[in-house]
């Protein structure tokens, strides 16, 4: 049987192992899938210098917030609420490879992502329990040093080190 959550007292509950690691594995499978897609084509410009010159490389940041975070719930918690989201910045570089072809040949290419890295800064997490031993829901109570850790463990385990 799987502990729902460590209770150091009847109203004391905290996040097992278990519990900790499904929130790092949620968080770094949805960064990496923005991080291996980060921009939208239609927002992608080619940069032009004061002479009108158009340079065919650039890059960019966007602003992320990774919400549904274990969206179907956490290992043995079967009636919680689960409300994780995570904020963080994925930055990227992408250059047009375009080929205007020639007689033989038809137009190809378009814009190709050169590299992209990303990470999380912040986390937010409310979870509320049912309790087997009071019968009562209850927060599970989320020290700022187990959000520092799971930031830290998903940076790391997308690559990425961050100094705050």
């Amino acid at each position: 049987m799987i502990p729902i959550a460590i209770s150091k007292t009847p109203n004391d509950m905290e996040l097992t192992e278990e519990q900790i690691f499904a929130i790092i594995d949620d968080i770094s499978s949805k960064l990496q899938e923005v991080i291996d897609n980060p921009m939208d084509e239609s927002d992608l410009e080619c940069e032009e210098d004061d002479y009108g010159r158009c340079y065919p490389c650039s890059s960019g940041s966007v602003d992320i917030e990774l919400e549904e975070i274990c969206y179907d719930g956490l290992p043995g918690l079967k009636d919680a609420d689960t409300y994780i989201t995570a904020k963080g910045k994925v930055d990227y570089s992408y250059y047009d490879d375009y080929d205007p072809g020639d007689y033989w040949t038809p137009p190809a290419g378009g814009w190709e992502l050169r590299d992209s890295s990303g990470s999380i800064n912040e986390l937010e997490i409310e979870i509320c329990a049912l309790n087997p031993e009071t019968g009562e829901y209850e927060d599970i109570k989320v020290d700022e040093s187990v959000k520092k850790r799971i930031i830290e463990s998903v940076n790391s385990k997308i690559g990425c080190e961050v100094v705050n």
